[in-house]
């Protein structure tokens, strides 16, 4: 009869316990991975239906974070380039500051100063054109790796200057407009000797205003969205330039520097001397319209990528609200179910306990 009861006991009420405490057991594991990790569970496949759509918005999730990551390396050049548009645009209003200076009744020695101040100011100009972010040549264009300017440390001097100083020693008889118009010939057919080679290497009948323009940066801001930053040393302006010019305000600007720096020795006695001084003003003036266009198109392009990254902002953090509702265990939720599991196991095990121990006198 002992036996009996033994039998029954093991295949019957105790066996249906023990089922139980192991379901209990694999919930309490479950429960207690939430209360750590706080994830409803170790892989997606555990998510159940939430499966898909977690699937979904994690890799959303990371693409936006890339966004953000190039509109911020996007953001720190343009901070570069800003300043050193602004010292270019310094540049240009210094020297034509110093060309009024010497307009009218000038002598040979206050022309030269300012000559020698324009060819100083030349150095000034291509140091700042190799300016680099830390990662590239902000003027260079998509080949940021290469400096824009050749040899920044002898524009001053090399063949182009040269050249240029040629024209201007032919004021007396060729006149102002002859000689801006070689200095901007020259200009054009020694490009090469001033610019790198991924600046000037030109196809056809390609302007370097329109290679500069190929040569544009772009960073992906968005699904589908490309935004250009940046500023191509060669690049054009969108207002109008002075004539002659080569097309470029930066390379105009380089062109007058040369010019005054080659005035040395005038006086405004020289024949010619009051219109090449008039022309350089035009010019000059035509040129820092132009750059501060520039300055503030790269201003226009940081306050659009701020704005893109506060759209970006809120829906990485929509798309993270998303995930965390599919995904995240409920904290609260889980202490609850997991006291009341405690109770429902403690409970049990009693129950088993107190199992073990019935004589046969209880089943009767």
């Amino acid at each position: 009869m002992s036996t009996s009861v033994g039998q029954y006991g093991d295949s019957g009420a105790f066996l249906i316990l023990d089922a139980g405490i192991d379901s209990m057991t694999q919930t309490q594991e479950t429960l207690s991975w939430e209360t750590s990790a706080g994830t409803l569970s170790e892989t997606y496949a555990g998510l159940g239906s939430n499966r898909t759509a977690a699937l979904s918005i994690t890799p959303q999730i990371t693409q936006v974070a890339a966004w953000q990551s190039n509109i911020t390396t996007a953001q720190n050049s343009l901070t570069v380039s800003s300043t050193a548009l602004n010292q270019i645009v310094s540049l240009a209003q210094t020297l034509d500051t110093n060309i009024l200076s010497i307009t009218g009744s000038s002598t040979s020695s206050t022309v030269s100063s300012v000559a020698t101040e324009a060819q100083s100011a030349l150095t000034d100009l291509a140091t700042t054109l190799n300016t680099s972010d830390g990662t590239g040549y902000v003027f260079a264009g998509q080949d940021s790796t290469e400096p824009p300017i050749t040899n920044a440390s002898s524009l001053a001097s090399g063949s182009l200057a040269t050249a240029i100083a040629a024209s201007v020693s032919t004021l007396g008889t060729s006149g102002a407009s002859s000689v801006m118009t070689a200095a901007t010939n020259a200009a054009n057919s020694d490009i090469s000797s001033v610019f790198s080679s991924s600046l000037t290497s030109l196809s056809g009948d390609e302007t370097i205003t329109e290679k500069a323009a190929s040569l544009q940066k772009s960073v992906l801001t968005g699904s589908n969205t490309a935004t250009e930053v940046g500023v191509v040393a060669t690049q054009g302006s969108g207002l109008a330039s002075s004539s002659p010019s080569t097309g470029s305000p930066i390379y105009d600007l380089m062109r007058d520097m040369m010019v005054v720096s080659s005035m040395s020795g005038m006086s405004s006695s020289t024949s010619g001397y009051s219109d090449l001084v008039s022309q350089l003003h035009t010019s000059l003036q035509s040129t820092i319209a132009q750059l501060t266009d520039m300055e503030s198109s790269v201003g226009v392009t940081q306050d659009n990528l701020t704005s893109q990254t506060t759209l970006l902002s809120s829906m990485q953090s929509m798309m993270k609200t998303q995930l965390s509702n599919a995904r995240d265990a409920d904290i609260a939720s889980v202490a609850t179910q997991t006291s009341a599991l405690n109770t429902r196991l403690q409970a049990s095990y009693t129950l088993v306990s107190d199992m073990k121990n019935l004589s046969l006198a209880n089943y009767i």
